[in-house]
């Protein structure tokens, strides 16, 4: 439990620049002795409303392209929902349901990050109201990105953490920096490894020179080829399956469940998202939890709870879209087992992902993300 301090103001918040603002000035409510009359039409996040809400009055550059960022629109997340129900328009099947249920939890206002933890944390207050102007990032990225990014990053998921964290203590805006989080570019862009972001040679220079380098392997690898976690990632966290069911204890309190067993894996596969912020022929890849079947409950709710059941088939364009997927891997060493010598990843087809590692039920356009010829074993 994190304790009642999540949830208290502290005393030297109010004589803070943001303190002195006025409770009211944010929260609305009334100013008056009655408590339930003080908190009437009071407003808990008013930092919400267009991607900035109050925010925007001393911090308008800021909020003025937030409203259009990622974390605050989640249009990665839209865009796969909008082509795995096509035909259907989202708004005649179910997934508004499940959108309202889970997804959106991980949308983010500013005060997600600056003043409390995330909404999907469910923890009250960072430090007792004051501001943070870099997030804490055990707090609010782990808190969304736990599952994956966060957790391999600081060694909480599998037994080796990042690089970049262990030795050189640097937190997530050191490589996403506040002007990427709060403006994703470029303009318009749907899927995270498209956008603008720092890139590994950008801070190690000498491995992106082909034939310049002091390492052998990146001279022997021209730039473009290899993403730079397929040689310098360890194993990473993974999911199998993801089967959405509600657990309804009574009419309209439901909760939903994701019995999906974790498992740790490391598969090369081919990038089928190439673009000039994500060029390489080959990329780590990670299953997307997701089944034909996987919102199959909520026909149940819609049908007993509201009364009115959508298209039979939730996921009618699911052929469409692969699970295997771009992965960004953050447990980055320098020496990793695939890269102690050339034949420890040539010749090893367990290291990528091949038809044999295809369920049977998985979509067809896992077929382009497999690599259909392992590099072969060098002779010396």
């Amino acid at each position: 439990m994190r304790g009642r301090d999540t949830f208290g103001v502290a005393r030297d918040f109010v004589e803070s620049e943001h303190g002195e603002i006025g409770c009211i000035n944010c929260h609305k409510g009334q100013n008056v002795d009655d408590k339930d009359e003080a908190h009437k039409d009071m407003v808990k996040d008013p930092s919400e409303e267009g991607g900035g809400g109050v925010c925007r009055e001393c911090h308008e550059e800021i909020a003025s392209t937030y409203k259009n960022a990622m974390h605050y629109n989640l249009t990665g997340i839209l865009d796969i929902v909008g082509t795995i129900t096509s035909p259907h328009k989202m708004a005649d099947t179910l997934l508004p349901e499940a959108w309202k249920l889970d997804c959106a939890d991980c949308h983010a206002s500013c005060g997600s990050c600056h003043v409390a933890w995330p909404a999907v944390a469910k923890g009250g207050l960072l430090d007792r109201h004051r501001f943070k102007r870099t997030p804490p990032m055990d707090k609010t990225c782990y808190a969304c990105h736990g599952s994956r990014f966060a957790g391999e990053y600081m060694g909480r998921l599998g037994a080796t953490a990042d690089v970049h964290y262990e030795k050189g203590q640097m937190v997530c805006t050191d490589c996403h920096s506040a002007e990427q989080l709060h403006n994703t570019q470029p303009e318009g862009v749907k899927r995270y490894y498209a956008t603008k972001t720092i890139r590994c040679e950008q801070c190690h220079p000498d491995a992106a020179k082909a034939g310049e380098s002091k390492v052998a392997m990146h001279n022997a690898h021209p730039q473009g080829t290899l993403a730079c976690a397929v040689c310098h990632a360890n194993t990473y966290f993974n999911c199998a399956n993801c089967h959405v069911s509600l657990d309804i204890k009574k009419p309209g309190e439901i909760k939903v469940i994701f019995p999906s067993e974790p498992l740790y894996t490391f598969k090369i596969g081919t990038n089928i998202d190439r673009s000039p912020e994500n060029p390489y022929k080959y990329n780590l890849v990670r299953h997307t939890p997701m089944k034909k079947d996987s919102l199959a409950s909520l026909r149940y709710f819609q049908a007993v709870l509201k009364g009115a059941p959508g298209p039979e088939d939730l996921v009618a364009n699911y052929d469409a879209l692969p699970t295997w997927n771009s992965a960004s891997v953050h447990n980055i060493q320098r020496r990793t087992k695939q890269n102690s010598s050339c034949n420890a990843c040539h010749g090893h087809k367990e290291l990528f992902l091949t038809e044999a590692d295809l369920a049977r039920d998985e979509p067809a356009a896992n077929q382009k993300i497999v690599v259909k010829k392992i590099p072969a074993e060098i002779k010396k």
